[in-house]
């Protein structure tokens, strides 16, 4: 038998952090196993957006066994030796329970401020590889294509032997890398086909290290909305249905059609769409493409009995570790909803 484990992902634009801290707080004692706060600069739609990292610091010394991670940032914004450091800080701050969620960095977070975006696959590959020798308390030099360190070496290590690694990895390559080298794989906008059908890259990266797939948390940032009235829920999740287009290749995976211009692609979507008012027009025009049938399929929606059965298309196809960003009309009967009846469901399952 194999737990299966949900999550509270704080997605920004936030309220006021003070509530911020008290959700954290309610989903922790609700029974969520971790607490992810993804890491942006910048956010569309805008708002309030404080910094990832210093509120993961807040939550460590607010909560008590929730894992506590970033859903992602990058190692474009941050040099590994920071995320390093920082990461080995919460982790003591924590007991314990810190973990590093990762990907390859976004346009909104990096092309407004000028930064560097060069190489990002190798980048976060040099990343990860350096973090995790730092971590070890190692002394080393490094020549990388993309970073260069000598005599390199923290004054801290983490309470754990390493900070699990987690990529948001969305692409054939990043997600061979994460079986290859790291401990959880955290993708979003999947479905159950999507899902199972990538999560063989995975393990393909596994085999070529000599790994089990079981030595890798299959984690999904997911949107859920629940509501006794399900089109009242339906009507909350399309309003975040533009996730969907945002992965319009795996849209197509999944055997949906979006009515997208000639030229769109995800590469696309992150290079310029949200960076650029009148893109993000165009982005909310598009997005009237995405139907109920695609959010059934990509999100958790509905009653509880339809969510219930929901998440058991996702754990057969692989996940078992459900980050959850709760969108529902009344955010409060979905954190108990899922406290009260949905967790206890899926403790211990065959």
């Amino acid at each position: 038998m194999s737990e299966v484990r949900f999550g509270t992902l704080l997605s920004a634009p936030m309220p006021a952090l003070d509530k911020v801290i008290k959700i954290a707080e309610m989903s922790e004692e609700s029974g969520m196993a971790s607490l992810v706060v993804p890491d942006h600069t910048l956010m569309a739609p805008p708002g309030f957006t404080p910094n990832a990292l210093s509120l993961l610091s807040a939550l460590a010394l607010k909560t008590k066994r929730s894992m506590l991670g970033t859903g992602v940032t990058d190692v474009v914004r941050y040099h590994p030796s920071v995320l390093a450091q920082f990461f080995a800080t919460l982790d003591h701050l924590s007991g314990g329970r810190a973990f590093l969620g990762i990907g390859a960095g976004e346009a909104m977070n990096i092309v407004p401020f000028g930064i560097d975006w060069d190489k990002p696959y190798t980048t976060m590959r040099e990343g990860i590889e350096i973090m995790k020798r730092l971590w070890k308390g190692e002394k080393f030099s490094y020549e990388g294509k993309r970073f260069k360190l000598k005599n390199a070496f923290l004054q801290i290590k983490p309470v754990q032997d390493t900070i699990p690694v987690y990529v948001g990895a969305n692409g054939v390559k990043t997600r061979e890398l994460t079986g290859e080298m790291c401990e959880g794989w955290m993708p979003i906008a999947e479905t159950p086909k999507t899902y199972r059908e990538n999560l063989k890259d995975v393990e393909r990266g596994c085999e070529r290290a000599g790994r089990s797939i079981d030595e890798i948390d299959t984690a999904l940032q997911i949107y859920t909305a629940v509501d006794p009235n399900p089109e009242k829920a339906m009507q909350r999740a399309m309003q975040y249905g533009g996730v969907i287009l945002s992965a319009a290749e795996k849209a197509e995976q999944a055997g949906y059609t979006l009515d997208l211009p000639e030229g769109f692609s995800k590469k696309f979507y992150f290079e310029k769409l949200l960076v650029e008012d009148d893109m993000l027009m165009e982005f909310v025009r598009l997005s009237a493409s995405v139907t109920e049938e695609m959010v059934r399929d990509f999100f958790i929606v509905g009653t509880p009995e339809e969510c219930i059965g929901k998440i058991e298309e996702f754990v057969k196809a692989g996940v078992k570790h459900f980050m959850l960003i709760n969108v529902g009309p009344d955010p409060k009967y979905v954190t108990k909803v899922y406290a009260e009846k949905i967790i206890p469901s899926f403790s211990e399952i065959k």
